[in-house]
């Protein structure tokens, strides 16, 4: 099956593939930046969990989660990332402490040319479309995405797909 994804303008192969491997060896690549930021990541992954969907979207979405999660945590930043399967779901989580993120940020994550913290912008780079390919990411794979923060420092993108 192939789909037509509006951020990259590609078609999308759905195949399955183990998301769990994926998730685990981007978490890996992670490791050492993340160390030398002085900067603690986690992951709970459950193993064994696959996916039918387009692997190079797929990946490109954990891999834009966990930079953003790195690039926009203080020093001594804590990052977790969460892989489970929930019945008839598979719900990934990517949480970071950060200086400060409002509720009202929240609404705008995903739109294009966003960038929550405007101070920062010449410091961390890129052009605010990591959140919204993400978006269409889920979208294109019909997925719910959610950023939730509990208390204004803290960060939690969760992005729940459907097992087919």
């Amino acid at each position: 099956m192939q789909f037509l994804m509006e951020e990259s303008r590609t078609a999308m192969t759905m195949v399955d593939f183990p998301f769990s491997d994926m998730v685990e060896e981007t978490v890996n690549t992670y490791q050492s930046l993340a160390k030398t930021q002085n900067k603690i990541l986690t992951s709970e992954i459950t193993p064994m969990i696959s996916i039918c969907g387009d692997e190079k979207a797929l990946s490109r979405l954990v891999t834009i989660l966990l930079d953003n999660a790195v690039k926009y945590s203080g020093d001594g930043g804590r990052i977790k990332v969460c892989l489970e399967k929930e019945r008839k779901r598979i719900r990934l989580s990517v949480y970071n402490t950060t200086e400060s993120i409002s509720r009202e940020q929240l609404d705008h994550l995903f739109d294009r040319f966003y960038r929550a913290d405007s101070s920062r912008n010449s410091q961390t780079g890129g052009y605010g479309l990591g959140l919204s390919i993400v978006a269409a990411t889920v979208e294109a794979h019909k997925g719910k995405i959610v950023a939730s923060t509990e208390d204004e420092r803290s960060l939690m993108i969760t992005v729940i797909f459907p097992i087919s």
